[in-house]
């Protein structure tokens, strides 16, 4: 009751001229209690008192509420809603069940205490022995203003601490991780024994009951390495905790208010990063320097394999009914035709390149890697060539004129380029039906007037020519046809006869 005496004084106050600053002073009320009645229509104060006292109504349920949340102190004021509408069919939305749990924490002081996960130390890993692997995403600005997310792989060997990684701003893939870990295993300068990795689908397709079945280029990347992959579950501390906070340490540090220009720029800063800071501090657990380490653990890693240092993967992709293929969410352009000679290409992605060639190995073309998404990168070479047709027209047309309409002809080619086609169809056909002499009359006529159509063409040999008398060939006389056919001649008995059974049989 007191709130709507206090809305009540505010508002005739108001109609009477005073003041916010007069009015707050007048009733002895805060200013911002004016400020919020201020403008407040009646309906919209009756809703609001509704709320506080169905928050009023909540005070029934105080002392079950109190005591679920003296026995379970993670208790979310969420679960309380749910259980109120569980066990007592009592209807009270999130929000006012939200604000009386809060009230309630702080009037009798519990706190949402949450149960802790008990985490155990992990024995250091020897020299040599593992590489822990994980991705990452962030947000950040470009030079445009706009955001963009950036994508992130990172490496970590477990013993030193010595820390590797990309970035780039489209989803990382098989091929890109393939890729990211031979470029990783050169920056090492060998390769450990084991490889720890979340299950990722570009990793594995399936667990299969523990017998792992890893992707087509992710098992190949394992043969070729020899590597033994250990598949741990996602926020695992205990198995690849050092990596989760290295791609914590890149987004935080690294990537944090970092403007984008575009990957192979954000790539160079992450090395220089990695070098300088990364990989040059002292690291909080072992308390030593990670470069410094490195330089003996160095000694125990494996040496690389032949393919590691000049990598190209080939990736197969179908030629769609438009002549493109798609690479990284971009559409590529093939030459046209290419979709019913070759349904199917090899494609090779090195050095910013994007190199297309048949199931043979024939080079087909190449584009330049885009750096965006959802793009198409065409060639104008790739195109349907519209002219040798239109060119073999105006050539027949420009003959059977006597060389005489050449000019008229290019005009039309040029400022009817579209429908250039049409133009030359609907001049054969005048031609057809008025002859050479009166289509050359009607075109010395519309250049000297400087109309450029076929259209005026036809209108005036509507109007001024006469359309030519078709020539018909004779038809041959039946008796000198070759085809003749001599039909038998019947007596009259014959048809009566056959009237007969016919009348019978009805």
């Amino acid at each position: 009751m007191k709130g709507y005496i206090v809305y009540s004084k505010i508002q005739q106050l108001k109609e009477k001229g005073f003041k916010k600053a007069t009015v707050a002073r007048t009733l002895c009320v805060n200013r911002r209690t004016v400020d919020h009645y201020w403008n407040m229509a009646p309906e919209v104060f009756e809703a609001e008192q509704s709320k506080i006292c169905r928050q009023k109504m909540l005070a029934n349920y105080q002392d079950i509420i109190l005591k679920w949340m003296f026995e379970y102190s993670s208790l979310s004021a969420a679960q309380v809603c749910d259980w109120l509408k569980e066990h007592y069919q009592a209807n009270f939305s999130e929000r006012t069940v939200s604000r009386y749990v809060k009230d309630l924490r702080g009037a009798y002081n519990i706190k949402k205490q949450p149960e802790p996960r008990s985490y155990e130390a992990v024995p250091e890993r020897p020299m040599g022995k593992q590489v822990q692997v994980d991705f990452g995403e962030k947000w950040i600005r470009n030079i445009h203003g706009s955001k963009i997310k950036v994508y992130c792989v990172a490496f970590v060997l477990a013993c030193s601490r010595y820390k590797y990684a990309e970035l780039q701003s489209r989803p990382y893939k098989a091929v890109d991780l393939v890729a990211a870990c031979h470029r990783c295993f050169s920056y090492l300068g060998g390769m450990p024994e084991e490889m720890v990795l979340d299950q990722d689908s570009i990793v594995c397709v399936s667990e299969n009951n523990g017998d792992i079945i890893h992707t087509y280029e992710f098992e190949r990347f394992r043969q070729d390495t020899k590597l033994s992959i250990y598949m741990c579950r996602g926020a695992d501390p205990e198995s690849k905790g050092m990596v989760e906070n290295t791609v914590k340490y890149i987004k935080g540090n690294f990537l944090e208010n970092r403007l984008y220009i575009d990957d192979a720029a954000l790539c160079a800063g992450c090395l220089a990063w990695l070098e300088r800071t990364a990989n040059a501090k002292v690291h909080g657990t072992t308390k030593k320097i990670p470069a410094e380490v490195f330089k003996s653990e160095r000694e125990f890693l494996r040496p690389l394999v032949a393919s590691v240092n000049n990598v190209t993967t080939r990736i197969i992709r179908n030629v769609r009914k438009d002549n493109t293929i798609i690479y990284n969410s971009n559409r590529y352009s093939v030459p046209f035709g290419t979709c019913n000679k070759e349904p199917e290409v090899q494609i090779i992605a090195a050095d910013g390149i994007l190199k297309i060639s048949n199931m043979t190995d024939e080079a087909i073309c190449e584009h330049k890697i885009a750096t965006g998404r959802v793009l198409l990168i065409q060639s104008t070479n790739h195109r349907r060539d519209r002219t040798s047709g239109l060119d073999k027209m105006q050539n027949e047309l420009n003959n059977i004129l006597h060389n005489s309409a050449n000019v008229f002809l290019e005009i039309i080619r040029q400022e009817k380029s579209r429908y250039a086609r049409d133009q030359f169809c609907l001049l054969q056909t005048m031609h057809d039906q008025y002859g050479t002499e009166a289509v050359l009359e009607a075109v010395a006529f519309c250049n000297g007037s400087k109309l450029y159509s076929v259209n005026y063409i036809r209108d005036y040999l509507l109007h001024r020519a006469i359309p030519l008398v078709p020539q018909v060939k004779p038809l041959l006389p039946v008796k000198d046809s070759k085809y003749h056919v001599s039909t038998e001649k019947r007596a009259l008995d014959v048809y009566a006869k056959a009237g007969e059974t016919c009348g019978n049989a009805i």
